[in-house]
């Protein structure tokens, strides 16, 4: 018998978009940190924000990729192959491409400004040579899922080959584990073996548009339990049961590990030590922090919803933003610890008009959340009360 599929999960729609807004918070610490890659780098910086950007990196896309596998599964489910394909190709495939065409060249020039004069940098774009260190910057995550997506197609397929009997099986063994405390091990055992492969104890950024093969099997371990766990969601009640234990432990492994990176030199002896602890933290984090996620935000909340609808298009818009005001503040003299958070809240503040007027009730906002609405800031359920 099929279970009952919810209209919509408004505690794992909650969650996705949560993680695209603290991937703003984690770039505005990395555009004034000392270790982390950047296009520009402002005069003021700082080893404070190290701590913080190692803790959201450990689980932030981890927990994204699951929520998307999971989500992906419902609308296979929900309306087959061919709108499923169509969905994906609107909502992920075209906005990839668009941002790519217009951000990534916009994100090229601002850096270019910061070593020549405005007019040198738009022929540095214009002429192309650009091309030659062209980088998906923070759109990889959308490269990649499209990746996986068509992964996930094929072994659709060849699944559906199998007797039914080991596909029951497979299910059952999966169910299995979820149930069981130890669940998170067998996962991160997985990415302890993906993690081999990455040149420092931490999820490596894409190097380039090039395909990364063990990139792409990282993010594929949680976009494919995020699947499975929709084959078996009638057992999402474990993770909310469990929800407060594996939290506490994914954030004692993962300060463990913070602790590790930052005080014990690199080596031999290390290597794969830091890998297994932070194997551990990003899954016990994964099951935790989804957990609280379906105890605490279940229920259907306007301003939520309309949080949710916004973070596609804030996330995608983001550091264009957040370089512009690096360069407008870049003779400022004032600590990173401070700029930072003032470039945050003013990127925020400026981006969520834009999408309520330019994007919410356009042609964009069909793209990016499935259709259009009216435009307001508030939600009109906040609004009417």
């Amino acid at each position: 018998m099929s279970q009952l599929v919810p209209s919509r999960y408004h505690a794992l729609d909650s969650l996705r978009a949560s993680m695209m807004f603290l991937g703003i918070v984690l770039h505005a610490m990395a555009a004034y940190a000392y270790t982390s890659p950047w296009l520009i780098r402002p005069l003021v910086q700082t080893h404070a924000f190290d701590p913080p950007i190692l803790f959201i990196h450990s689980f932030r896309m981890p927990v994204f990729y699951a929520m998307a596998g999971f989500l992906t599964a419902l609308l296979l489910e929900r309306y087959g192959w061919r709108r499923a394909i169509v969905n994906r190709f609107w909502r992920i495939a075209v906005p990839f491409a668009l941002s790519c065409l217009l951000l990534v060249p916009l994100m090229f020039f601002l850096a270019a400004v910061t070593k020549v004069d405005a007019a040198r940098a738009w022929t540095y774009i214009v002429s192309g040579r650009f091309l030659g260190h062209v980088h998906p910057i923070h759109l990889w995550f959308l490269e990649y899922l499209l990746f996986l997506y068509a992964v996930a197609a094929v072994l659709v397929v060849l699944t559906s080959l199998l007797p039914e009997k080991i596909r029951r099986a497979g299910l059952a063994l999966f169910r299995y584990v979820l149930q069981a405390p130890w669940a998170p091990l067998p996962m991160a055992v997985l990415t302890y073996l993906a993690l081999l492969k990455m040149p420092f104890a931490s999820l490596q950024d894409p190097p380039s548009f090039v395909l990364t093969p063990h990139i792409l099997f990282a993010y594929a371990i949680p976009f494919f339990f995020g699947w499975l766990l929709y084959q078996a969601r009638d057992l999402m009640d474990v993770l909310d049961r469990r929800a407060w234990l594996y939290a506490l432990l994914g954030t004692a492994l993962c300060a463990a590990y913070i602790a590790l990176v930052l005080w014990i030199p690199r080596g031999p002896e290390s290597f794969h030590l830091f890998r297994v602890v932070l194997a551990l933290a990003m899954w016990c984090l994964i099951f935790g922090i989804t957990g609280l996620f379906l105890r605490y935000f279940s229920s259907h909340n306007p301003l939520w919803r309309y949080l949710c609808d916004s973070s596609y298009f804030i996330y995608l818009a983001h550091l264009p933003v957040i370089l512009m005001l690096q360069l407008a503040t870049f003779h400022v003299a004032l600590p990173a610890v401070i700029m930072a958070p003032f470039v945050l809240v003013v990127t925020i503040a400026v981006l969520l008009p834009v999408y309520a007027f330019a994007v919410r009730p356009t042609f964009l906002g069909a793209l990016l959340n499935g259709r259009r609405y009216p435009a307001a800031i508030r939600p009109a359920a906040l609004a009417a009360t």
